[in-house]
């Protein structure tokens, strides 16, 4: 727990120390600092080990994290006083700050020398206590080599991999479909402890294409012991009506949840609905959503997974009941080697004895077999290396069935990916986590590690397919077929590990149900759930030390905390207001937060982005997607260090001047009518992902590359364009994903010529008036996923998507009669499609 306050901590300061401008008067007390760590860094991995065997080396190894973060706000303190002197540069401000660098010199000194002593006491406990140096983990060779190509391989892999529960879904499937069956809304369960495979085995039915076909509605949500009632009605809603449209989105949200619940048994009424509630935990839970869902006499069903029988007998005294099984030990062995040897599923003769060592520990648990096959992943196919695994972990398997091999592996990670892993806990159990706003987050932190060339974001995806690659983390949804992940999951058993571990090393705290038991000078803070202030609670924090504030409680008002930024929180490096009501606007006070890297305003219902927002000279992701800007400040192309921007906004989108625009700009997702000007500064920018929604004024076509050769994400939606776009969006060397949407082009002929689109993956269009649409022999080679819907004027499918052998996935939707008769089994474009293995026609 003290490794990854240590090492991040030691890396802070080698980068300040090789800044030696800055450090007059203070350089030998900082390389002192820095030294101290360093020393004492060598030594904490061993003690750490020992730790979980010996109280008083836990106690050594808190006073190390203490230290640690004493020393980290030493270093917030030159921070900011560095920051002071930089801002004031007039005479008068010069003279002033000469006599305040003075006071800092003396004052970081004493600090310092504080710090020392305490480290030199604690480090004469280390001998006493037999602790070691220990070479800290890190990527080996093989891990780093193969994260790239596991990123477009093991997805499939493991999604398809499901052992031992084929024969049980087969029967509930058919259970859930019987036409003989009684007619009344019903429930089934999938009862069991915790890391049996519930979720998985619920997932296999709920995807069953006999299940899809036989109910006209189908939806999962997510119940956990923390569910709101309100969460569970609206995602519900979201599911069973298609293509829902923003406008109607809206209105759900402003609904009670009373409303919703009318609202949803309006929406399902006289249809056969089937409805997974996954990790159910109390009776309560459905007694307070099931208004919502009609007795239609028709069949419906709804399916519990939970712990605890008595939920679904609470619910419904004739449920049928699925109590899960443990995996057989040859079950056991095939889904360890399905998850370990990936490629060829099976086990060199060398290591097949201790292999099977191992699987027995796990004694038949999926969630124990998938979280220690990744950690074998990446180590040596060695005998002894597999040995040293088997022996090092206490396999107390009759105290805790699955928290030693959980451990095991977390305990097996490097610092970064410790921090990460950590990090999970701060979100609420059984979150839906966006991948995106994920590795945003852990680059604000600092937890992602500059790796050579590769830009940060890079490597933030590397560290999330390491995490998923050793299980600690679940696949949520993709982007699109075979695409990278959109969202993801934690087990509520490793959420359990992650706010454990956070707990030790004082990582974050939380606030939940309007109760605290945390640090009263937390470093992070979340806010879950809460009375409508959370007052009670506010006052009795200091937050002088606080450098993260996140807000998962959309009830929360925001006007009692407006003191709390500012000079109280002056180290803030990331606000998270996700849908806080800041219906007064954002407080002035943010833009105070000078450090502040990361800033969420989703869902805020922020109406403008004032000139005080130029003044966070560190931001770098603004995140004020799903809000209503209609003004954004040009001040805010003052923000050079910006790299990923998100905006709704209509108006204005781009800065007066090209020299405004933030060189390092990677994504940009913005609505707006966009004007010529922008897409000559575009080509300057290294931009990966660009939205835009609006009309591209003054342009009936697309000029030769007006677009970054390094996109490999594009969005346009209502752009008017006149002119075929083709032509100049299939040169783009980098370009996985197209979505053209909502009269993106106005045009009625559309040609793909040969070997354009040579990268493309996934490509959308939606709402477009095209009527004959070419796809030369050879276009999009590497095409995975296609959708169509709401294009009135296609009558047919372009003869050269029988080419197209990559194709996985084909959906089509709202279009023509003719269109989909054409492309039935019997239909005229039957031949051009038939090779493709998931055709979906609504």
């Amino acid at each position: 727990m003290a490794e990854i306050i240590v090492s991040p901590l030691v890396k802070r300061l080698t980068l300040i120390i090789q800044d030696e401008q800055h450090l007059l008067g203070v350089k030998d007390q900082i390389i002192s600092l820095r030294n101290q760590l360093e020393f004492i860094r060598g030594f904490v991995r061993d003690a750490e080990k020992k730790s979980r065997e010996n109280e008083v080396v836990k106690i050594w190894v808190r006073q190390v994290r203490d230290l640690a973060y004493d020393a980290e706000d030493i270093i917030d303190d030159f921070n900011f006083n560095l920051g002071q002197q930089q801002k004031n540069q007039t005479i008068a401000h010069k003279i002033v700050g000469f006599w305040k660098r003075l006071k800092t010199t003396h004052r970081i000194g004493k600090l310092v020398e504080q710090f020392n002593r305490r480290s030199k006491e604690i480090s004469t406990y280390r001998s006493r206590y037999n602790i070691d140096v220990a070479v800290p983990a890190k990527f080996t060779g093989y891990q780093i080599e193969s994260l790239a190509s596991r990123r477009r391989t093991t997805h499939i892999v493991e999604e398809t991999v499901i052992v031992g529960f084929h024969k049980e879904a087969a029967e509930l499937a058919g259970w859930l479909v019987n036409e003989t069956a009684e007619p009344r809304r019903s429930i089934m369960s999938i009862v069991g402890m915790g890391g049996l495979g519930k979720t998985t085995l619920a997932k296999l039915i709920y995807g069953k294409r006999e299940v899809e076909k036989h109910f006209k509605i189908r939806a999962w949500i997510y119940a956990s012991q923390e569910y709101r009632v309100r969460d569970l009605l609206l995602s519900t809603l979201k599911q069973a009506i298609r293509n829902i449209s923003n406008e109607e989105l809206t209105r759900f949200e402003k609904m009670d949840d009373g409303e919703l619940k009318i609202e949803l048994l309006e929406v399902l009424q006289g249809k056969r609905y089937f409805v997974v509630i996954d990790d159910i935990w109390r009776i309560e839970a459905w007694e307070r959503i099931k208004g919502g869902f009609p007795e239609n006499q028709n069949g419906s069903r709804l399916l519990f997974t939970t712990r605890n029988k008595d939920v679904a007998v609470g619910a419904d005294q004739l449920c049928h009941h699925h109590d899960l099984r443990l995996l057989s030990t040859d079950e056991s062995w095939e889904l360890f080697c399905a998850k370990v040897f990936s490629v060829s599923g099976k086990c060199p003769p060398q290591l097949i004895q201790v292999g099977k060592g191992i699987v027995e520990k796990c004694r038949g648990l999926p969630l124990a077999i998938v979280v220690l096959g990744g950690l074998l992943i990446g180590k040596d196919r060695t005998t002894s290396a597999w040995l040293r695994v088997h022996a090092s972990a206490n396999w107390q398997l009759d105290q805790d069935p699955c928290r030693e091999i959980l451990a095991l592996s977390y305990n097996d990670l490097s610092y970064p990916l410790k921090s990460c892993f950590i990090y999970l806990g701060i979100f609420p159990e059984d979150s839906e986590i966006k991948v995106r706003k994920l590795t945003m987050l852990w680059i604000a932190e600092g937890f992602v590690q500059m790796r050579g060339e590769k830009k940060v974001e890079d490597v933030a995806d590397d560290y999330l397919d390491e995490l998923v690659q050793r299980s600690l983390i679940q696949r949520g949804e993709h982007k699109y077929h075979g695409g990278p992940l959109k969202t993801c999951r934690v087990h509520d058993l490793l959420h359990d590990l992650a706010i454990s571990e956070a707990k030790d090393a004082r990582f974050f705290d939380i606030l939940r149900n309007n109760n605290y038991f945390g640090s009263a000078t937390p470093r992070r803070l979340a806010i879950h759930s809460s009375d409508t202030t959370g007052d009670t609670i506010h006052y009795s924090i200091s937050y002088q030390k606080l450098h993260s504030l996140l807000f998962f409680d959309d009830r929360f008002l925001v006007d009692t905390w407006k003191s709390t930024f500012g000079e109280r929180t002056r180290m803030l490096r990331v606000l998270d207001l996700d849908g806080v009501n800041l219906y007064k606007g954002i407080p002035l006070e943010v833009y105070k937060l000078v450090f502040l890297q990361y800033l969420g305003l989703t869902n805020t219902s922020t109406v403008r982005l004032p000139p005080s927002i130029g003044e966070l000279v560190n931001l770098q992701t603004l995140d004020a997607s799903s809000t209503y800007i209609s003004k954004i400040a040009k001040e805010l192309w003052k923000c050079t260090k910006l790299r990923h921007l998100y905006l709704d906004y209509y108006g204005r989108a781009v800065p007066d001047s090209l020299e405004d625009l933030p060189k390092n700009l990677l994504l940009l997702e913005t609505s707006g009518v966009l004007y010529r000007l922008c897409w000559l500064g575009f080509v300057k920018l290294s931009l990966r992902t660009l939205t835009l929604h609006g009309e591209l004024e003054g342009w009936r076509e697309l000029p030769p590359h007006c677009f970054p050769s390094s996109l490999t994400e594009l969005v346009l939606e209502s752009s008017a364009l006149q002119d075929d776009p083709s032509s100049v969006l299939e040169s783009l060397p980098m370009l996985r994903e197209l979505r053209l949407r909502y009269g993106s082009y106005i045009g009625k002929t559309m040609v793909f010529s040969a070997k354009g689109f040579e990268l493309l993956e996934f490509l959308e269009l939606v709402d477009m008036l095209v009527e004959d649409w070419t796809v030369e022999d050879g276009a999009m080679p590497n095409l995975r996923h296609l959708v169509i819907s709401e294009c009135p004027g296609l009558k047919m499918l372009p003869d050269g998507l029988v080419n197209v052998t990559t194709l996985q996935r084909l959906e089509i939707s709202k279009m023509s009669k003719e269109f989909s008769d054409r492309i039935k089994e019997d239909g005229e474009d039957w031949a051009k499609i038939r090779h493709v293995p998931f055709i979906i026609c609504k």
